[in-house]
């Protein structure tokens, strides 16, 4: 009991020191607060990320590799769709979802670009010596609607709904606009690289758009590219798109996503379809560049917090070292004469630890809240901070359009996704934890020092370098 005592008046009378300690280790608490739990939250965010963008594998035309490595149309291999289906039946697989893309064009209206007096009138060669339509707008299809890129975000229905059975679409406002158009009118049109596939769609829905025309901006410049104008996009079912029999996918983009299990197993998936007879001028990948552009904001802030993290401990403990260290010397005297009236070098330990010990769960608790309530505001700062200079990095990133086999491979693979730009901080007893090991470990630290330095002279050595 006297050492608990004596501790608390050591406190007062020593007010001056014990105020350094206890502001050193309220910096080191808080810091450790806030940044442990950003560390936390940025890991649930990016596991989260992980489960969904890194588990879901795209096989598509590698244009870009083909083109590398010197390959053209006449080396273009296209698979069956029911390949494609087949893919799907795996053990490595929790879901998949089926699109494709089709380029058409139509003199029944007017695409956004197009020459209103004579629509989907331009020709051109096709390489092989015929004269065919110029693709005039862009039939997309999915097996899932609600997965729909963008829709929540930039494109919402503004008038009708959603598409749901054979032969029915959705356009957009501009291009219904344009040729006054509204849901239940019904639409034509061909395909460009499939000239022997046609469709009559019914409209079911008009949907806003609030995309970037397009997504590479030096298309814009040449009048024969209004096709790839996002305004142009007309969306339907897959079920609609294969209705017109397809043997193969030439003249189509095939955009199925399969969905792992388990996103480390991409290599064991590859090997599989491999194996069911993907050509090799597919990939089978991640959407790598997807996933780091939508984690790595978040991903950024968790490695500075980390590494500030571990030099505000570092930093914290050598300090409170040193100050522990000065401080039990010019308690020297007092010490010497604990000693010299009998008290035990382990209890004059403990006196000194107890001092410390009070300091630290004062400031344990005033730094958990203090951290606890400034973290999501610090958290919110520097990630809208990393948000920002991402946009601004990937608006000024160059852009690609390659054109092989009557298909395009625009951008990067990142359109569509922007960075996480929410986070959650939650002080959750793991963080509490922690922070309770690290305020013991900096107040065994500020303790341990001092008392192990000067309980290794003997008393009437204090005393007589006293006198």
């Amino acid at each position: 009991m006297y050492i608990v005592v004596n501790a608390c008046k050591n406190l007062v009378r020593n007010i001056g020191r014990n105020l350094l300690i206890a502001a050193v280790t309220l910096v080191v608490v808080a810091s450790s607060v806030v940044t442990l739990t950003i560390v936390n939250a940025a890991a649930n965010i990016v596991d989260g990320i992980r489960l969904e963008l890194g588990s879901r594998v795209e096989i598509r035309q590698d244009f870009i590799e083909m083109r590398q490595s010197g390959l053209g149309r006449e080396d273009v291999s296209y698979v069956s769709i029911d390949d494609f289906l087949a893919f799907a039946d795996s053990e490595y697989l929790r879901t998949s979802i089926f699109g494709a893309d089709m380029y058409g064009w139509s003199d029944a209206f007017c695409a956004i670009g197009d020459d209103p007096y004579d629509p989907g009138a331009q020709e051109r060669d096709n390489g092989q010596g015929e004269i065919v339509r110029i693709e005039t707008c862009k039939l997309i299809s999915t097996s899932a609607p609600d997965t729909l890129p963008d829709f929540g975000t930039l494109r919402a229905i503004s008038e009708g709904r959603m598409f749901e059975d054979m032969n029915e679409c959705i356009v957009s406002e501009d291009l219904a606009k344009l040729n006054g158009l509204s849901p239940g009118d019904t639409i034509w049109l061909r395909g460009a690289y499939a000239a022997d596939k046609s469709f009559e769609l019914t409209i079911t829905g008009v949907y806003s758009d609030a995309t970037d025309e397009y997504l590479n901006p030096f298309l814009a410049f040449f009048g024969e590219m209004f096709a790839h104008n996002r305004r142009n996009e007309i969306i339907t079912s897959f079920e609609t798109l294969m209705g017109a029999v397809w043997e193969t996918n030439a003249g189509l983009d095939m955009k199925t996503e399969y969905y792992l299990k388990d996103p480390d197993d991409v290599a064991l998936f590859e090997a599989e379809v491999r194996a069911k007879g993907l050509p090799v001028t597919y990939n089978v990948s991640i959407n790598r560049a997807a996933y780091d552009k939508v984690t790595g904001p978040v991903s950024g802030m968790s490695g500075a917090a980390a590494m500030f993290a571990a030099a505000v401990l570092v930093l914290g403990a050598i300090v409170l070292a040193l100050i522990s260290f000065i401080a039990v010397r010019e308690r020297k005297y007092e010490i010497g004469v604990l000693r010299a009236m009998g008290m035990e070098r382990v209890k004059v330990a403990l006196g000194i630890l107890a001092e410390t010990a009070m300091i630290s769960a004062v400031c344990l608790v005033v730094g958990l809240a203090a951290g606890g309530l400034s973290a999501q505001r610090i958290a919110d700062g520097i990630l809208n901070g990393r948000v920002a200079a991402a946009e601004a990095e990937s608006e000024q990133g160059p852009n690609k359009a390659l054109f092989v086999g009557g298909q395009a491979q625009i951008g990067d693979g990142t359109a569509g996704y922007v960075p996480e730009s929410e986070i959650k901080i939650v002080l959750d007893a793991g963080v509490i934890v922690k922070i309770i090991i690290i305020t013991l470990g900096l107040a065994v630290i500020s303790g341990a020092v001092g008392t192990g330095f000067i309980t290794r002279f003997e008393p009437l050595k204090i005393l007589r370098e006293r006198n």
